[in-house]
């Protein structure tokens, strides 16, 4: 036989669990997929764990929309011959930060300007090891492009790797 005390309690809780509560925006993925956004990292399991948000094709979205964020990164050498880099972020398409990333190497007198890397909506984080050659990759995130840049670096016999930039460029909202 129950006790009074502990039915209230039992009957409280299962009313409790009828009441609307807010659902969660966000949950685990593997990077954004189509008509989803990379909303953050979570770290509680000892391991980083995408988190992405569906936002829908931009004409469900009420009140606004989402705008891609393209970036790229270009390798050059200065007058001395040491390697060197410039980049753009922010751009409104892949073309349009290669041609900024290359415009830029150019106007600062670098030679050998080259594309290296590219990014929509994540991050590039280059890398430098003990010679003073550079690396680099890019993830969906900050923390995912550092790993996969000093991975880079080391695995193309780098000693030393230690992360020297990382460039975001992260999508933008953008109200109706």
């Amino acid at each position: 036989m129950l006790r009074l005390p502990r039915l209230i309690r039992l009957a409280t809780a299962g009313l409790l669990a009828l009441l609307p509560t807010q659902a969660l925006a966000y949950y685990p993925c593997n990077g954004p997929g189509p008509d989803e956004v990379l909303i953050g990292i979570d770290k509680s399991a000892g391991y980083d764990v995408p988190l992405c948000e569906y936002v829908g094709p931009p004409e469900d979205q009420a009140g606004g929309y989402w705008i891609d964020q393209y970036a790229v990164l270009a390798w050059g050498n200065d007058a001395n011959g040491t390697p060197t880099y410039t980049w753009t972020v922010g751009a409104d398409s892949q073309a349009a930060a290669e041609s900024g990333a290359l415009g830029e190497c150019s106007n600062r007198g670098f030679l050998n300007c080259r594309a290296a890397t590219w990014v929509v909506n994540g991050a590039i984080a280059v890398t430098v090891d003990n010679s003073g050659s550079l690396h680099s990759d890019q993830g969906p995130d900050a923390a995912t492009a550092r790993k996969k840049a000093l991975r880079a670096c080391k695995s193309q016999g780098g000693k030393g790797c230690k992360v020297e930039q990382v460039l975001e460029s992260l999508p933008v909202w953008v109200s109706n």
